[in-house]
């Protein structure tokens, strides 16, 4: 089994050696190494990458991929090959501009198909996806609001992709929202990635 992990944080404030994107990330390979100790794990950090925005030229219904961006195309096989994806994002205002541009082409690539034939199913059809956002307060109110600023949008944006975003339960249907400095004795990330990898407790 191959687990991604994506850290969507594209901080680069001076002091600041890991982002609490990257942080959130580790916590759940962690977890996840403990549930299944035998998986292949890797954290993507895109603020260490150059990805370019869509210009929709839909040269991409050729061949699936990108026609004028390699990064995009490199995190994109990394998708195509992992068993459980995790998106790992902060709220700004309301998505960071590069995880953007990779779902905005992931989108291209899956849509522009559809439209011409609806039994179409992308190469990353199914694979189980969690939405993890998080801010500047633990505050019950912030969180909320950033699962309707950030993950919801992320959600919809992946169904067109045809990932499958998994619910944590009936009150947090499109992933968490988890305050900036997790208390380590909560559980709800680590409940969240047992539901991704299917090791529930």
């Amino acid at each position: 089994m191959k687990i991604l992990c994506i850290s969507a944080s594209n901080n680069f404030r001076p002091g600041v050696t890991q982002t609490t994107s990257f942080k959130l990330c580790k916590r759940i390979t962690s977890e996840a190494k403990r549930l299944m100790p035998t998986a292949d794990y890797e954290i993507v950090e895109l603020k260490h990458l150059a990805p370019n925005p869509c210009t929709d030229c839909i040269k991409c219904l050729e061949n699936r991929r990108c026609a004028i961006d390699d990064v995009f195309n490199d995190v994109y096989e990394k998708i195509i090959a992992c068993d459980a994806l995790f998106i790992v994002t902060p709220h700004y205002a309301p998505i960071p501009a590069k995880l953007c541009m990779i779902l905005e082409k992931m989108e291209s690539i899956s849509f522009n198909p559809w439209q011409l034939d609806n039994d179409y199913q992308s190469e990353v059809y199914g694979i189980p996806t969690g939405i993890v956002s998080h801010g500047g307060t633990g505050q019950e109110w912030a969180l909320r609001e950033y699962e309707r600023a950030v993950n919801i949008p992320i959600a919809n944006a992946l169904h067109t992709i045809q990932l499958k975003v998994v619910p944590y339960n009936e009150k947090w249907k499109k992933g968490i929202s988890v305050p900036p400095v997790a208390d380590e004795q909560d559980s709800m990330l680590e409940e969240y990635v047992g539901k991704i990898i299917g090791k529930e407790a």
